[in-house]
């Protein structure tokens, strides 16, 4: 970890020193963190490597927090949090889920060559419009199907309303059918 998160931990007293952190194999985070980001579609070594960087970071600032849990699950959830912070401030996002939700299907589905470079901060270019313009709908329109609707009779509410006609029978009560007596 660099010192420029260090010493804010050591003095507000939140964390352990950096020396007694929770141990996790740094190379096994590392080599899961970076199949993931190749799923993603980091191709190249010299973008893994710097997004790789700033993972490992999070995860042992997690670590110095006492928040790491299991840490492949914890590089993962950085991956996904880099990913989406990137896009956030790319796009100028505030709040918008299916703006947000486009986006990244845009960039992960590959409409979008550059994206990883951009990610990593070894382009200059600016992608949002390209991001814009290759918005994939995350969610369909609105297409209802008419449906007809249905009487569902219980077998208990037909069983309750006989058992209750012959109690009131037995009992010598007329229901509301019944002639009267002459």
């Amino acid at each position: 970890m660099g010192e420029g998160i260090a010493r804010p931990i050591g003095a507000v007293g939140i964390g352990a020193p950096i020396r007694s952190l929770p141990a996790f194999d740094r190379r096994a985070v590392e080599e899961r963190a970076g199949r993931y980001l190749h799923a993603l579609g980091v191709q190249r070594d010299a973008e893994a490597g710097v997004l790789l960087q700033r993972v490992v970071k999070r995860v042992e600032l997690r670590a110095a927090l006492g928040q790491l849990g299991d840490p492949f699950e914890a590089a993962v959830e950085e991956v996904h949090s880099l990913l989406d912070q990137w896009l956030v401030s790319e796009l100028g996002l505030e709040r918008d889920p299916d703006a947000f939700s486009a986006a990244r299907a845009a960039v992960l589905g590959g409409d979008v060559p550059g994206w990883t470079s951009r990610w990593a901060g070894l382009s200059n270019e600016p992608l949002a419009e390209r991001i814009r313009a290759e918005r994939v709908l995350a969610v369909p329109e609105r297409a209802p199907l008419r449906m007809e609707p249905t009487r569902i009779e219980l077998c208990c509410y037909r069983l309750g309303r006989r058992l209750l006609l012959r109690i009131a029978r037995w009992l010598g009560w007329r229901g509301r059918h019944a002639t009267p007596a002459g």
